[in-house]
């Protein structure tokens, strides 16, 4: 989700803001309670040290000097015992203002907070997280976080239930540092709310820990990327139809006379790059809205990547375009979306490779997978900006001399499709080197 961003760490949640600045966060421990206990030791001392020569030096008699103990010791007694009372009122009172102060801060927060303990059970909730619920009350919160997930409807974005120990809190409670993942929450209402979810664990020295879990809902920015990608879906289907007029009128009239020909070719060369932009705005609308990996069918993967490459050879005459195969290497895929990755793949090392040269398309069979790279010998990506290759509409050579144009969508479609099909996508890059794209597929189990 390109805009919905993360939510805080609880950690940040919980101390970073309203409570770091709060004034009992930063009141030393004990305070003027302490100073009192100080005091009183000092004085009990004293008491317990002179308090006996005294009553020896006022009372000789005997009996009357052990009715002025008795009198004295119960006088120590009441005087300690009504110290410490006050200093017990004291501290409950002093717990209770910073408990009011955290419910508070809690309250005040706008992302819901869920406070999960050992056992599993959410033992604290904020006015935030009732709210994003639909809970009638706090009470309907708290319990079993299972029972909460089931009672909410607690899902991955695609729609499948999201299993109980991949809960955040759960995991983080299990050890690991931190959890976080968007999902879906059916409200007591019936409607549903994205929301993202981040979880840490918060330690408690000598006790295990807790879990706090942040909650916050995304489901404008939701529907702000859906109307996005249905605009974006829309123009694409639009363009196509004028696109296609244009290039059919465009091979009509490269009929006639050789200068005519030459100008039409052009015409032909761009209207294929803007169908090319145009199928990848689509393909990765389509991704992104959950399509799966398409249509699967058998076929052979080096006999796709030589028709790839055939139809890119006319439109790079500077360079020379191999395929190497030892032998047929079948796979199970959507011909269409994996054809749609070899040419990007193509397209880029022909584009960055300015001044021509050997691109080589290497397919082979390795521990049960079909493992395609694409090699050339071109510029290369800087170190820096490798991290971000595959981030939709990145441009890893933008406001460089060597920006060729292009959507930055080629790369994240092709790894999405990959992806979808149960395989993964990488590479290796040197600046002024070239670069080597790979990805691999699953062989089917015959083959594999």
């Amino acid at each position: 989700m390109s805009s919905g961003g993360k939510p805080p760490s609880p950690a940040t949640a919980l101390s970073g803001g309203a409570l770091v600045r709060s004034r009992w966060w930063r009141r030393p421990a004990g305070g003027g309670a302490g100073s009192i206990a100080s005091i009183y030791a000092v004085v009990g001392l004293a008491w317990i040290a002179f308090s006996d020569r005294v009553v020896s030096a006022l009372f000789a008699d005997p009996t009357t000097h052990a009715r002025a103990q008795t009198v004295k010791g119960t006088f120590f007694v009441a005087v300690t015992a009504s110290l410490l009372f006050a200093l017990i009122r004291r501290s409950e009172r002093r717990v209770s203002a910073l408990g009011a102060e955290l419910r508070a801060t809690l309250d005040g927060m706008s992302d819901g907070v869920l406070v999960v303990d050992s056992r599993g059970d959410i033992v604290e909730a904020n006015r935030a997280a009732v709210a994003l619920a639909g809970a009638a009350s706090k009470d309907e919160i708290l319990g079993p976080i299972t029972e909460w997930a089931r009672r909410f409807q607690v899902r991955s974005p695609d729609g499948a239930p999201i299993p109980v120990e991949r809960l955040a809190a759960l995991r983080v409670l299990a050890g690991e540092p931190s959890a976080h993942y968007d999902a879906v929450l059916r409200r007591a209402d019936g409607r549903d709310v994205w929301v993202s979810v981040a979880a840490t664990p918060i330690p408690r020295p000598g006790r295990r820990p807790l879990a706090v879990s942040v909650l916050r809902d995304v489901s404008a920015a939701r529907h702000l990327d859906e109307v996005r990608e249905e605009f974006l879906s829309t123009a694409a289907h639009e363009f196509k139809t004028p696109l296609a007029v244009v290039k059919a009128y465009a091979q009509l009239m490269s009929r006639r006379d050789a200068g005519e020909r030459r100008a039409l070719a052009v015409i032909q060369r761009q209207v294929d790059r803007l169908t090319r932009l145009l199928e990848d705005i689509l393909e990765s609308t389509r991704l992104r809205s959950g399509e799966g990996a398409g249509r699967a069918e058998r076929f052979d993967l080096v006999a796709l990547a030589r028709a790839a490459a055939d139809r890119i050879r006319p439109t790079a005459p500077a360079h020379a375009l191999a395929v190497e195969a030892d032998r047929p290497v079948p796979v199970v895929a959507d011909r269409d979306r994996i054809a749609r990755v070899l040419a990007n793949l193509l397209e880029n090392a022909v584009r960055f490779s300015p001044a021509g040269g050997e691109v080589r398309v290497r397919i082979e069979s390795v521990d049960g997978q079909a493992i395609v790279s694409v090699v050339d010998r071109g510029i290369g990506i800087p170190p820096e900006r490798q991290g971000e290759v595959f981030r939709r509409y990145y441009r890893a050579h933008a406001g460089t001399e060597h920006d060729y144009g292009g959507l930055g969508l080629g790369l994240e479609v092709s790894r999405a499709v990959v992806e979808r099909h149960g395989g993964r996508m990488w590479f290796e890059s040197a600046p002024g080197a070239g670069s080597t794209f790979h990805f691999g597929l699953p062989l089917p189990r015959e083959n594999a």
